[in-house]
């Protein structure tokens, strides 16, 4: 039952002020955490304990309404347990005033997360790990409840059979699998052997859990009369539904697809299927299931049809606004006065030790009998470790359940449970990123899927392959196939229509397709007709007017607002020759490279003398009026450099006008940098046309003077 005490408008303000503060503190500390290369969800958890209601959120304001803080309103964890007399478990946490507001938001936030990871999933490998992700979902469940219990058995010298000793191994069993599945998408690991077990097991650890859950308060209900056919019929329920959800969203998938894409517009259809996905998790939730399964599910049985990519690019700002405020709130629920008791604070740290072990080990060694090697082991091990709102919910079932007319968890293995949640929630995403940073594969032998085939082609350079692969999307695109952004990281793009579906790799000056046997003449026969139409605009291209035709235009036209770039922040100093030595065009550039090299801005000076002339191989960069702008793109310098060589009495290279080449600017810019190569050398010529600027240049006795004639 909530109580609110504040009017509708002013919680609404209140909850849009809370809101501000979790997003901003949600991108400071998740942008601190990248930098120090470190899991974002690492820092937005941080973030929730700093503007939690422990701390800074708990600091008195002379508002009303903030009397306790912003967010010091916020009551402890009561959740009402498990509805014994029916079938279902309900959880219900409530909180005071607007806060059941904000918990709502951030509930929503693990919806999305998990329906988004979902439609990450490579459902055939999903499929395929189906078995290994059960079996190493039972582990990490086993260890972890006897651990748990058999701690409770030497600290509370109770038998292994009594409800608390059992509830401390329930709690142990518990996993967040958001924080898991978040981790994973950033590394763009979820669609590997390792994550998709993980996923996988982490949903078989959900349901075990709840299962083990009602056996638990089964205990409770009758004081050694426990009902088993009640607990069967419970356990049989849970493990049946989420059975047949998940047959049922992998059948209809299909057909919710083209039901969908009959509203066109991606973004309207993206937004109707998290509905779908809501209306999900609220079933579940309602079945004694938790949300984030449901999400899942539906996440996974979509992720096989060909808006999945359309459904990922849409819902992606929506993702970053819900994802980091469902963290940042569950960083708020834990109570850091905890750590004040040193005995209790003894005692939760050999908790976290011992859970973490529990489903590192329990996790680890069915992954090894699975083919996983002993990286792919502590990847899933590791992946499995973080407890978060899971364990948290547990322990207010704990708080609420009497046994004997007490409560099977008092205050102080409740604050126990909120440490054990609090390190193995904030250790999980160091443990997981340093798991999945290892070199090497995670399985010990690759399995062969003989339904896939590669199908390269190799092109001579990689211009000319990225050149190729915009040609290739955009036919894709007129026959209606769906395609999933291209990932520079993997170089991979995914491609869909229907039930067709095929891999488009992009390594150096090679294509790669991986598809089905099947998918092949399809493949080859959109190369061949790319090939020709290709073919057919270059012999376009030769009827168009010629580069150097063009250059000619544009150099001679009339300089306009003088540009905003600023030359003198790119020019070498010591790169500025006031009489160049060298006889030929190559010996100039050659000259200047040279230049620019001392400066220690050039990583490779080969690599950028090749690039400068293929540059000018395709058309000469020695314009009119004497002036020669010799450049290119290239990683052999780590900025932007600019150098300058003088001739006055000129070079009679191939210039447009006939006329002797007198300056000679040269810039280089990094290939990769969003420094502005083309404005630069608009600069550059707009600077030459003006005939005072050039007289200064060329009358110029110290490099300083024509340094200052290119600054003013």
């Amino acid at each position: 039952m909530l109580n609110f005490t504040l009017p509708v408008a002013q919680q609404a303000a209140m909850l849009a002020l809370q809101l501000g503060v979790i997003i901003f503190a949600a991108r400071i500390c998740g942008n601190i955490a990248e930098k120090l290369k470190m899991p974002s969800v690492l820092g937005e958890l941080l973030a929730g304990i700093i503007i939690g209601p422990c701390l800074l959120g708990g600091i008195p304001l002379p508002f009303h309404g903030m009397e306790n803080g912003l967010f010091g309103i916020l009551s402890n964890v009561e959740v009402a347990g498990p509805n014994i007399a029916g079938e279902a478990i309900i959880t219900n946490v409530t909180f005071q005033n607007y806060h059941s507001s904000l918990y709502a938001i951030a509930s929503i936030g693990s919806v999305m997360l998990l329906f988004v990871s979902g439609l990450e999933t490579d459902l055939r490998m999903f499929i395929r790990y189906s078995l290994a992700g059960t079996l190493i979902g039972i582990g990490g469940v086993l260890f972890s409840f006897i651990f748990g219990a058999g701690l409770g058995m030497i600290l509370l010298d109770l038998d292994f059979m009594h409800p608390c000793t059992l509830f401390l191994g329930i709690l142990s069993t518990a996993t967040s699998v958001g924080i898991t599945a978040r981790i994973l998408s950033e590394k763009k690991k979820i669609d590997t052997p390792e994550g998709v077990s993980t996923l996988a097991a982490a949903v078989i650890d959900d349901v075990l859990g709840i299962i083990c859950l009602a056996v638990v308060t089964g205990l409770t209900a009758v004081e050694g009369q426990t009902d088993w056919n009640q607990i069967g019929m419970i356990s049989l329920k849970c493990t049946g539904f989420w059975l047949l959800a998940t047959v049922i969203g992998l059948i209809a998938a299909g057909s919710i697809a083209k039901l969908l894409k009959r509203l066109k517009n991606p973004v309207i259809y993206s937004i109707a299927a998290f509905g779908i996905a809501l209306l999900a998790a609220g079933i579940f939730e309602q079945q004694g299931l938790a949300m984030i399964i449901g999400a899942y599910i539906t996440g996974l049985s979509l992720s096989k049809t060909d808006i999945a990519f359309a459904l990922q690019r849409s819902l992606h700002p929506l993702y970053n606004f819900l994802v980091p405020v469902f963290f940042v709130v569950m960083g708020m629920l834990v109570d850091i006065s905890v750590f004040l008791n040193g005995k209790l604070l003894l005692t939760g740290l050999l908790f976290s030790i011992l859970a973490i072990a529990a489903k590192v080990i329990g996790c680890a060694l069915p992954a090894l009998l699975m083919n996983f090697n002993i990286k792919g082991a502590l990847r899933i091990g590791t992946g499995m470790v973080p407890r978060g709102e899971v364990a948290l919910i547990i322990a207010g079932i704990g708080m609420t359940t009497l046994y004997q007319g007490k409560p099977i968890l008092d205050k102080e293995l409740f604050g126990v449970a909120i440490i054990m949640t609090l390190v193995t929630t904030l250790a999980a995403p160091p443990l997981l990123a340093w798991a999945l940073n290892l070199k090497g594969k995670g399985v010990r032998r690759e399995e062969k899927d003989f339904s896939v085939v590669h199908t390269p082609f190799l092109f001579h350079s990689h211009f000319l392959a990225e050149f190729i692969l915009r040609r290739i999307t955009d036919n894709l695109k007129k026959e209606g196939y769906m395609l999933s952004q291209f990932d520079p990281a993997s170089g991979v793009m995914q491609i869909r229509r229907d039930n067709l579906s095929f891999a488009l790799t992009i390594d150096g000056n090679k294509l790669e397709f991986e598809s089905n046997p099947d998918e092949v003449p399809f493949i080859k026969t959109l190369m061949f007709e790319t090939f020709v139409s290709l073919h057919l605009e270059l012999e376009n291209l030769k009827n168009i007017t010629a580069p150097v035709d063009l250059q000619k235009e544009l150099i001679t036209q009339p300089a306009g607002k003088p540009s905003s770039i600023h030359l003198d922040k790119a020019i070498v100093k010591d790169a500025i020759i006031m009489d160049l030595q060298a006889g030929d065009k190559p010996g100039v550039f050659h000259e200047m490279l040279r230049a620019l090299v001392k400066c220690g801005a050039v990583k490779d000076e080969n690599v950028c003398f090749r690039e400068i002339m293929q540059r000018e191989s395709a058309s000469t960069t020695c314009l009119s009026n004497g002036i020669a702008l010799p450049h290119c793109r290239t990683d052999a310098v780590s900025r932007q450099l600019i150098a300058i060589g003088i001739k006055r009495q000129g070079y009679d290279f191939d210039s447009m006008d006939g006329d002797p080449t007198r300056i000679f600017v040269m810039c280089i810019t990094p290939e990769n940098s969003d420094e502005q190569h083309l404005k630069t050398l608009a600069a550059i010529s707009g600077k030459l046309l003006n005939r005072q600027t050039m007289e200064k240049i060329l009358n110029a006795v110290e490099p300083q003077e024509v340094y200052s004639a290119f600054k003013e």
